[in-house]
């Protein structure tokens, strides 16, 4: 506490004689607006610009002089600012009032739209470009049902870029922060000839160190390195009857930046697990040597003797580095608008698509530096030479007795390499017809069109065991001699293969009236109907090295295991024992096979395909019995189409579509230029929701898909901001959200019966505190359990965001001081509320000083974030199953983090011309 109340003494007393220097060159002249002054916001939520404090929904709108002032920089911060929004950095999925999406597989639709000028995407990333490039960000909340290209259950987000001008201007910036952070960045824009200009911006953005530190000798830091390039050129021809506006970007980003799979913001905060083989898993532990278990002196790369996260959250110790690119990556977009009398034609349309690789350590090696050991052989139980207990076993042709490598210790080097793969293309067409005149009847109609190819690869490789190369099949064992023949090669060393190559197509038509009756009373009605398609292909290959197949085999049941066979241990493959081929019927096109020969030899192959439609839309009512006040009521349908669960082959296949029943009422009211509310309450009926889960097949973890009959999501919302001084400028933004699951489960007979039964894979016995097992234990052991009034996952029950600005006013500039504080309830990664899916609470403040001077031509910024070097979790994270900590007790769970940031602080200078 002391050193957090040194650290905000300090910074204040910094800001104080900044801006004590300046006061003391203040001019009594008529000074400059201040940068604090309540303006009125235009937004296009309904497809039409208007105030926003006459839109009869709750938006939010981050305009780019406020994201400068703030230091709003990230999607990240734009959450603490949204009631109702959060976003997980790491997998890049937002989530909003309950509704997200939890898995990354393009079959299911993210629950949130991200539009960039209109043209969606399926990336929200690049949400965060700062404010030199960006006008402004909108967040809508709730479904939309209506308008905005393609469904979006939850809400939606748009950014809307700064335009070319009539003007030559521009504007440089140079940034540099701790952490080897730099960022150079630079924008002009002006006519070319006649009705045509055009705006080039560029920046590269950098980071050289990491906040994350890998206590293993010679290895670099993680979390946050990148070099980021970005180039953007927009070319614009405006007449009285025709606007035309044409964009090219192209970005990149390498090392660590994020994404799917990487360590960035999730180190384990549990202590290691020592079983030879995890809970789940189908390979060997690389900590297994942290128990004691392994041969003596064979260890290599031990370090500690525990997870160093134990002492400092910001530690982890692995021996392979996070290696994430992006590039191809690109995106062409085109607005045309013809100015017909009474009403506009625009078409939106554009291309764009993106190649993304991840290398990184598999997740259960994550935390481990050990690169080698060996796996102590059982003594000889029978005469004569080799470790095999009572049995005698031919691979193919040699007899295991007669190898002396039979009682030679396994020798295992753990580091895997998880890789995950995607090349994505898309286009989608809209044209949109609005009308334009004064008249009490407003409408808006249009068509769209959306088409999606999708490539997945995914594998974790294991470099360092030539033995993965030849697997053995355990189904085809000859129960005479016991001679089990040869798999298909597997000249990869692939562990787990895993791959889906998609179509997807969307077609929707929407029509939307406003219809004001009286002077003060408006009516709204929109309707849309939807029809999306969904195509792939999916393999999967599933190879196991450790483990005993013939486990529940009676008279083989402990014959098969690394003791028994020491480095002749075999890699098994056990694909048809986890795969499910399925048949014809709900998502499944043609019954899967395993592949014999071609490029998916010992594949597990299948069709899916399937097709979903609906029709929602919206009603509404306004009044505003002054011009300063609206109050509304309002009732979305929202839907998401089916999700298909592509690249497990297995179980439960398909999630039927989404639908929501959003009743809401508002208030906005603004008094003066001094001070504004925005407030709603909502509620939710939230059915058949699409939940990925982890359930043990075989013995292992494998994810499917589940639909849970019904939620409920309801709240109320504020966004306040008030002018006590003509300088001053206070916000407060506050969100509660109750999330619950309605949806029970009973046992009938013994068996769990309804749509709210579950298991948790991280503890399928269902001994955990809280546990809340139904019916009989299923054939593997484990247990359902009901998720009856869990809240639903990535949903922080509170949220609140103060923000403090004041503007001192001088000859030639001004200079302003803003303090930012947020805090964020716990909110659970599952349906399951247990500390091993949790992000605790959290709290951060952030300063902020703006000196611009010389009538705004140039801006020196000074910042901190997260002052105090709290800790802070984006989004929670799935922790996972230890089945024997470090000095033994009862089997436990170990808790995982997405992290915020530790304490940023730098510089930076605008210069504009």
């Amino acid at each position: 506490m002391k050193h957090h109340i040194l650290l905000a003494t300090c910074a204040a007393s910094a800001l104080t004689l900044a801006a004590t220097g300046a006061l003391a060159q203040a001019a009594p002249a008529q000074q400059a607006q201040a940068a604090t002054t309540l303006g009125e916001i235009v937004v296009t939520a309904e497809r039409r610009e208007a105030n926003l404090q006459t839109v009869p929904e709750a938006v939010t709108a981050f305009t780019s002089k406020d994201r400068n002032l703030k230091g709003i920089t990230t999607v990240q911060d734009m959450t603490n600012f949204t009631p109702g929004f959060t976003y997980s950095s790491q997998l890049d999925r937002p989530a909003m009032r309950g509704l997200s999406r939890n898995t990354n597989i393009y079959l299911a639709d993210s629950s949130v739209g991200v539009y960039y000028d209109d043209f969606f995407s399926n990336s929200t990333f690049l949400v965060g470009r700062d404010d030199m490039l960006i006008d402004q960000v909108e967040v809508l909340l709730g479904p939309q049902g209506t308008l905005y290209g393609r469904n979006a259950i939850g809400g939606l987000i748009n950014t809307i870029s700064k335009k070319p001008t009539d003007t030559l201007q521009g504007e440089m910036r140079v940034i540099a922060g701790n952490y080897g952070y730099t960022k150079v960045e630079g924008t002009v824009s002006g006519p070319i000839i006649g009705p045509l200009s055009f705006r080039l911006s560029a920046y590269d953005d950098n980071q050289n160190r990491g906040w994350l530190n890998n206590v293993v000798p010679g290895m670099p830091t993680e979390g946050g390195v990148r070099h980021d390039p970005y180039v953007d050129l927009q070319l614009q021809y405006k007449t009285d009857r025709d606007d035309i506006w044409l964009d090219a970007y192209a970005v990149g980003f390498n090392n660590d930046r994020g994404g799917p799979g990487s360590l960035l913001g999730t180190p384990t905060g549990g202590h290691y697990d020592t079983s030879l083989i995890t809970t789940g898993g189908t390979t060997f532990n690389p900590n297994f040597p942290y128990g004691g278990g392994a041969v003596p002196g064979s260890v290599v790369g031990m370090i500690g003797t525990d997870n160093p996260a134990l002492s400092n959250i910001r530690d982890f110790a692995h021996s392979a580095t996070t290696d994430i690119t992006v590039d191809r990556a690109y995106a062409v977009v085109l607005h045309y608008t013809h100015h017909f009398d009474g009403f506009d034609m625009k078409y939106i349309g554009g291309y764009s698509q993106y190649h993304y690789e991840l290398h990184d350590a598999y997740f259960s090696n994550d935390n481990s530096p050990i690169t080698q050991y060996q796996v102590p052989v059982n003594a000889p139980s029978l005469a004569g030479p080799g470790c095999l207990i009572g049995v005698s076993l031919s691979y193919t042709l040699g007899d295991g007795f007669d190898n002396p490598a039979a009682c030679s210790p396994l020798t295992v080097k753990p580091t895997q390499i998880f890789s995950f793969t995607t090349q994505t293309d898309w286009f989608s067409h809209e044209l949109l017809f609005q009308s334009t005149g004064n008249g009490p009847v407003q409408w808006v109609a249009g068509l769209y069109y959306f088409n999606e190819w999708d490539n997945n690869p995914e594998t974790v490789q294991w470099p360092g065991q030539p033995q993965m190369g030849t697997p053995y099949n355990p189904f085809g064992i000859n129960p005479v001699n016991l001679v089990i023949p040869l798999a298909a090669p597997n000249p990869s060393l692939d562990a787990d293969l895993l791959d889906y190559q998609d179509r997807i197509q969307s077609l929707g038509e929407y029509a939307q009236i406003d219809w004001k009756i009286t002077p003060t009373i408006k009516l709204t009605g929109g309707i849309r109907y939807t029809q999306d398609w969904k195509h792939a292909q999916e393999e999967a290959r599933f190879l196991a090295f450790g483990i005993d197949p013939f486990a529940a085999v009676p008279g083989l049941a402990g014959l098969f295991t690394p003791g028994n066979f020491g480095a002749l241990t075999p890699v098994w493959d056990i694909t048809p024992a986890v795969t499910d081929l399925g048949s014809p019927g709900k998502g499944i096109c043609a019954v899967g096979a395993i592949a014999t020969s071609g490029p998916y030899n010992g594949d597990a192959v299948r069709c899916l395909s399937d097709h979903s439609s609906a029709v929602t839309g919206t009603a509404g009512i306004e009044w505003t019995p002054d011009a300063d006040t609206l109050v509304y009521g309002r009732y979305n349908r929202g839907y998401k189409a089916f999700a298909l669960n592509a690249g497990w082959v297995g179980a439960n296949t398909e999630a039927p579509s989404e639908h929501v029943d959003d009743f809401e009422v508002g208030f906005k009211k603004t008094f003066g230029r001094t001070f504004l509310i925005d407030a709603d309450a909502f509620y939710y009926n939230y059915t058949d929701i699409q939940v990925p889960v982890g359930v043990p097949v075989g013995g292992i973890n494998l994810t499917q898909f589940i639909s849970i009959p019904k939620a409920i999501s309801d709240g109320i919302e504020l966004q306040a901001v008030w002018n006590p001084l003509q300088d001053l400028s206070l916000s407060l933004t506050y969100g509660l959200d109750h999330t619950s699951v309605s949806s029970g489960c009973k046992s009938v007979s013994g068996v769990p019966t309804g749509g709210g039964c579950v298991i948790d894979y991280l503890d399928g016995p269902a001994i955990a505190p809280g546990a809340r097992p139904v019916g009989n234990a299923t054939p593997g052991g484990d247990f359902f359990q009901t998720v009856q009034g869990a809240e639903l996952p990535q949903a922080p029950e509170n949220k609140v965001a103060f923000n403090a600005l004041y503007t001192f006013h001088f000859e030639p500039g001004n200079l302003t001081l803003s303090g930012t504080f947020i805090w964020k309830d716990k909110s659970w990664s599952s349906l399951f509320e247990r500390p091993y899916y949790e992000a605790p609470s959290w709290d951060q403040v952030n300063l902020r000083m703006t000196w611009s001077g010389d009538h705004d031509r140039y801006e020196v910024v000074l910042y901190v974030n997260n002052l105090f070097n709290t800790l802070g979790y984006d989004a929670a994270a799935d922790g996972y199953a230890i089945s024997s900590p470090v000095g033994g007790g009862p089997a436990t769970q170990a808790q995982a983090y997405d992290l915020t940031p530790p304490r940023q602080y730098g510089i930076e200078f605008h210069y504009k011309f």
